[in-house]
């Protein structure tokens, strides 16, 4: 007999049933079935209830005293979503810093320092089915996973340090892949064709299958994708149009063996290549869609993610673990031909091909976790935890131009022979080489009391240990004719992160929650680097507090929906990632910083046919004191943090018409504000690096043939120049756009 509690959680979650669209805070859906619903059905009653794992606990996410969302498999489908930069900034407070593949940024309540890659981990954690994907230590690479058969990506706003560790202290983003199912078979498949201004033809081919190979036993899965993105910019260096050439290949495999009801084991792998011919920016000041390097600026990224879980049921708790290997790797190549001429002057050389930088690495960790969870429904609900993240990489960075070692022969300050030692492959004439290790350990829980059925308290914690060694070694002309500079460094913090929540719910359709949460990443020591202007030693940890008062209300019988957050966030000795003069990056600590605003998210179905939904977040993400920049002067108190907007606004609007093949017909709207992508653009006299204050609109038109949905779209229909992060390059300011006007169409079958 289910318990009084239990049954008035059901019947609250199925009231509370609502429609999460991409652009709400909330994270339930309408159901979008291939046919309309009955005519009269109560829209409060055909729509499916989203379950999420925020709190690594399955529940409905109405329930959760937090700021979640998720996005569904069909909600992906029906905006035609393919990577993060589809669908993410959507999502009420975060913001999508999107530049070159693997180095794109998701920012949430503007917590950064920068609008891309910072020298230690992120602010935003990304996980693969709650696999952590940013290692202890600076990040190789941040996965954008094909949209493709995931079964939804689940957003958390606020620091997630007490569940989800470090890395997490600006929120999360979990992405749930689907897993083999041996109830029956089940393939799709879909394919694209598009075609951008100043583009060659697009193409996307993705596949899934699912073999039971024995019901109720053990299952297969299996997804294959490949994905071409034409280049739309002209390098008119280089002399090649539509120079930034993207592919995407790779997959996902699953296989579930459950060989009682009690016990599931379940493997998923993910395999994910990208290749750029070159940077994904313009040059500001030259043509409209245009960039001016001496050579290609390539990206190549590969990550692979294996990971075994365990699921128990050992009747009074559920028992989960959890292990992982992982390896990315990543390589580029910046044009740094701009600045031979005083390469040339220092050294008495005679360089005439291209300079240029290359930098990249590979890492490789090994992740395990372990908890044990109470059975749903009880007076207290609880979860207790440790788990253990260790991380190998090897980094790089190295100058080079073809000829290098005859220049340095030629050379009075050198001399004849020495290009052999300085450049010993001909080009690289001098680099450093980090072997970086990182380890994190941590025990967690989380208890959540019901005092009755309106009152319930989560009190939680996490202890963790974390420690960061580096070994640099630099060879080139900088340490000649001596041996190669060998410099080490170790980090290690220990700490603890509390949460409080409490929530209250007068009614089935009010709920009013308060909470405070921790987060924090690790230090991070500098390398020694090629800059000639000396830096710090690192960074050492920083951590915030958030405090956040939010509310989810439901009316009209549930056709409307509305739900409100208002947070601040307190952000003590801010790690930094900072630049030399020279175009070097380093890490360091300073001064503090805040966040406060209200994220607003609303669903409205007036009739069946017609939805709405809507999402507006305003912000004040700032300096809190003056912050003094080594090299370029001092940020006043006040200034905007990078890499953040202080307005997001996000509409979607679909109408189902009542006709033959069910025809959907969708317009979306996203704007985001003026921001900078860095703090140097802070300081008075600095020119600003600026991103933002720019409005999208997309149409879709889907029609539904059996099993087969056929859907015309156009994206970025205004074609605007949307720039989403700048950055000071050798060649000029560096602008990361919003691809251009694109129309396509999209063909969906499932089985």
């Amino acid at each position: 007999m289910p318990s009084q509690l239990h049954v008035r959680k059901l019947t609250h979650a199925i009231r509370f049933a609502c429609c999460l669209g991409v652009a709400a805070a909330t994270t339930t859906a309408w159901a979008q079935d291939a046919t309309p619903p009955a005519a009269g059905a109560d829209p409060a009653r055909t729509l499916d209830t989203i379950t999420v794992t925020a709190g690594k606990l399955k529940e409905s996410v109405r329930e959760i005293a937090g700021s979640a969302s998720a996005v569904t498999d069909q909600q992906l489908q029906d905006i035609g979503a393919q990577s993060l930069a589809d669908y993410i900034g959507r999502t009420p407070g975060v913001v999508f810093n999107n530049y070159q593949p693997g180095v794109s940024h998701v920012v949430m309540r503007g917590i950064a320092t920068s609008s891309g890659n910072v020298q230690g981990q992120p602010t935003t954690g990304y996980f693969l089915n709650e696999v952590p994907l940013t290692e202890p230590g600076w990040t190789i690479a941040i996965p954008d996973v094909d949209a493709f058969d995931l079964n939804r990506v689940e957003v958390l706003r606020g620091p997630q340090g007490t569940l989800f560790g470090s890395a997490s202290m600006g929120g999360a983003v979990n992405y749930v892949a689907n897993v083999a199912d041996s109830g029956g078979f089940d393939a799709a498949a879909e394919a694209t064709l598009s075609q951008t201004k100043n583009a060659d033809l697009g193409f996307a081919a993705k596949a899934m299958v699912n073999l039971p190979i024995k019901q109720d036993l053990l299952a297969v899965r299996a997804v294959a994708q490949y994905r071409d993105d034409p280049g739309f910019l002209d390098n008119i260096g280089t002399g090649r149009k539509g120079a930034n050439d993207t592919t995407l290949d790779g997959g996902r495999l699953s296989v579930v063996l459950t060989p009682s009801e009690a016990t599931t084991l379940t493997w998923l792998s993910l395999l994910q290549d990208i290749d750029s011919d070159d940077n994904g920016y313009r040059i500001a000041g030259l043509g409209d869609l245009q960039r001016d390097t001496a050579i290609p600026e390539f990206t190549t990224t590969k990550v692979a993610v294996h990971s075994l879980r365990l699921d128990q049921d050992l009747g009074f708790a559920d028992l989960t673990a959890l292990a992982a290997y992982q390896k990315k790797q990543q390589d580029w190549r910046f044009d740094y031909t701009p600045i031979r001429a005083a390469y040339n002057a220092d050294l008495d050389l005679d360089l005439t091909s291209p300079l240029y930088i290359e930098s990249g690495g590979e890492s490789r960790g090994k992740s395990i976790e372990l908890r044990l969870s109470s059975k749903p429904g009880g007076r207290v609900d609880w979860l207790v935890g440790g788990m253990y993240f260790d991380s190998d990489k090897d980094l790089y960075e190295q100058i080079g131009a073809a000829g290098a070692a005859a220049a340095f022969d030629q050379s009075a300050l050198f001399g004849p022979g020495s290009g052999a030692v300085i450049a010993p492959d001909g080009e690289v004439f001098n680099a450093f080489g980090t072997h970086l290790g990182g380890s994190e350990a941590a025990l967690f829980g989380e208890a959540s009391f019901h005092f009755n059925e309106q009152w319930k308290a989560t009190v939680g914690g996490r202890l963790f240990r974390n420690e960061v060694r580096t070994t640099t070694t630099q060879v080139g002309f900088s340490t000649y004719p001596g041996d190669p500079i060998v410099s080490t460094q170790q980090t290690k913090e220990n700490g603890f992160n509390p949460k409080v929540a409490l929530s209250w719910q007068p009614n089935a359709d009010v709920m009013v929650y308060g909470l405070v949460s921790e987060g924090f990443r690790f230090g991070e020591p500098n390398t020694a680097g090629l800059s000639a202007y000396p830096v710090p030693s690192g960074s050492k940890s920083d951590s915030l507090v958030n405090y956040e008062l939010g509310t989810r209300t439901s009316w009209a019988g549930g056709r409307l929906l509305l739900d409100a957050t208002l947070f601040d966030v307190d952000w003590k000795d801010i790690q930094l990632r900072l630049q030399t003069p020279d175009f070097y990056n380093y890490a360091s600590n300073g001064g503090k910083a805040y966040s406060r605003g209200i994220e607003l998210a609303t669903t409205w179905r007036p009739v069946d046919a017609f939805e709405w939904q809507a999402a507006a977040t305003w912000q004040r993400a700032r300096l809190d004191e003056d912050l003094f920049i080594l090299w370029y002067g001092t940020a006043p108190k006040g200034s905007q943090l990078p890499g953040s907007a202080d307005w997001t606004v996000s509409n979607l609007l679909s109408w189902h018409f009542d006709a033959r093949f069910y025809p959907v017909l969708s317009l979306s709207h996203q704007y985001v504000g003026g921001g900078i992508s860095d703090l140097n653009s802070a300081v008075p006299g600095v020119a600003p690096n600026r991103q933002g204050n720019y409005n999208l609109f997309d149409l879709r038109y889907r029609m539904t043939f059996g099993s087969t949905d056929v859907t015309l779209f156009g994206s970025n229909l205004t074609d605007k120049r949307g720039v989403t992060r700048s950055v000071a390059e050798t060649n000029g300011v560096g602008e990361g756009l919003v691809r251009p006007r694109t129309v396509g169409v999209t063909v969906h079958w499932r089985y």
